[in-house]
């Protein structure tokens, strides 16, 4: 069976920077000390304390997602005090003999807490017209934000025709060009031009019918997105007709293939983004045959609604991941029927949203590779993967994998890791939603599941070295690890 960790040839990252206990408090407290440690040097002069921020101001400043821009200056995180946070990553970040200490450049409010973003494809620190952030708010339009700036750039509503209420967007997307931006809600994707500032979609297609119709009569049917020659059978018209919000969009830079990932766990492949696409399969991750597949999997592999979708460099591989889910799963698209392989592992069994990133430059030197998973857990750990590295034993050929490398990055559960584009650098964030009144208690109320549960050859770790933020015991003593570490590989 191989080994969950190989220490004889892999040596755990090395803390480079991070926040240390600013955040580590609630929401009030942590705007003091954010505010002492700036002492007004902040990027693009906005006072924030003046902005009215959220109301439960005692809740736990939980760290939602962290992201590198394209050209590797800076990080991008989501906040649980509706701000978005811009730091700039030190020249010298792996050359200094100690860590950094993160502070925010920029600190950009919001009227409630993005349901999701997207950043610029070309972003560049130097060029502030392009260091923008697409935002989707409740009840608000979608907002293109510039992060050095603190105004909103240009505003795209999304209002129901009948109802005239707001559509929130729970995934947005800008297609390769970046002329153009996706947003997916409930049954339907919206296609935008980025340079018609306050005007609706170009386009809105609809995946699933609202409610049951005649078959018989094409009249009452309603078109499903992008119908495509491919979808023949009646269970295949099943899946075509997918009624759910769209929660997570992928687009392959090179083929243009464009995945939209559904809470009712499918994937909807098309072959563009724009209006001369069409559906060309639907992966059903309810399938009875992926279930049978992996019934002697020791262990449930069925999520709560998918959260991030990835495809691979050469687009023949999508990475699949859930909500309150303990795997990742890998489809070959050119066998879609069927599971390629499932990452085991994971340790992610809350509805609190973890990210999964997959990246094709991993690590430095002799040790650098491609196609490499990573994520991160409940328990603080960072997992890596390496599906495409080659046979694993045992545990391949049963079609699951165990990760090949983990490293603890965190005393809370780690909601992001991203890896930074040359492969050398990983950037987690963290946190958990916590009460003041409740941070002895050992769950928190996004996190329903267990944290007890402990993988074979998993030692128990309960110190976390952190030279920004101090040694502190992992245990259930009420510390609140809000935060953003970068870590070289």
């Amino acid at each position: 069976m191989a080994e969950a960790i190989r220490p004889e040839i892999w040596k755990p990252p090395r803390l480079v920077a991070g926040t240390g206990d600013i955040y580590q408090t609630g929401i009030s407290e942590s705007h003091e000390r954010e505010g002492n440690a700036l002492n007004g040097k902040i990027g693009n002069q906005l006072d924030y304390r003046k902005v009215v921020g959220k109301t439960n101001k005692l809740g736990s400043n939980v760290f939602r997602s962290i992201e590198w821009t394209t050209d590797g200056t800076s990080l991008v995180a989501i906040t649980e005090d509706n701000f978005i946070r811009t730091f700039i990553a030190p020249p010298d970040l792996l050359t200094s003999s100690t860590p950094h200490h993160l502070l925010p450049y920029s600190i950009t409010p919001t009227p409630t807490t993005p349901f999701t973003t997207s950043l610029y494809p070309f972003f560049t620190l130097s060029d502030p017209s392009t260091t923008q952030l697409l935002t989707s708010t409740h009840s608000q339009p979608i907002h293109l934000r510039n992060l050095l700036y603190p105004h909103i750039t240009a505003s795209y509503p999304l209002i129901h025709p009948t109802t005239e209420k707001y559509l929130t967007p729970h995934s947005l997307l800008w297609t390769t060009t970046g002329t153009h931006f996706l947003a997916g809600t409930d049954s339907q994707i919206h296609l935008f031009d980025v340079t018609r500032y306050n005007s609706g979609p170009l386009e809105t297609f609809t995946t699933g019918k609202k409610r049951k119709s005649n078959k018989n009569n094409p009249k009452t049917r309603v078109p499903n997105f992008f119908s495509s020659s491919t979808i023949q059978s009646s269970s295949d018209l099943d899946n075509a007709n997918t009624r759910s919000i769209i929660s997570a969009l992928s687009l392959h830079h090179q083929t243009n293939t464009l995945a939209a990932g559904t809470f009712s766990r499918r994937v909807l492949l098309y072959s563009s983004p724009y209006q001369d696409g069409v559906l060309t399969n639907v992966i059903n991750l309810n399938s009875t045959k992926t279930h049978s597949q992996f019934k002697n999997f020791p262990g449930s592999i069925r999520g709560n609604g998918i959260t991030n979708i990835s495809f691979t460099e050469n687009g023949n591989h999508l990475v699949v991941a859930e909500r309150r889910s303990n795997v990742v799963f890998i489809y070959d698209l050119r066998y879609p029927a069927e599971v390629w392989s499932v990452l085991v592992g994971r340790n992610a069994g809350t509805n609190q949203k973890l990210g999964v990133s997959y990246c094709s430059s991993y690590g430095t030197g002799d040790k650098r590779m491609g196609g490499v998973v990573v994520a991160g857990g409940i328990d603080g750990i960072v997992r890596i993967w390496k599906p495409f590295e080659g046979c694993k034993g045992e545990e391949e050929e049963e079609g699951y994998l165990k990760p090949e490398e983990k490293f603890v990055a965190a005393r809370d559960p780690v909601t992001a890791v991203a890896v930074h584009p040359c492969g050398e650098v990983l950037a987690t964030s963290s946190g958990q939603r916590k009460s003041v009144n409740l941070q002895d208690e050992t769950e928190s109320e996004f996190d329903s599941g267990s944290e007890d549960e402990k993988e074979d050859g998993e030692k128990e770790t309960n110190e976390l070295e952190d030279e920004v933020g101090g040694t502190v015991k992992l245990s259930d003593d009420g510390v609140w690890d809000n935060g953003v570490r970068v870590w070289a590989l």
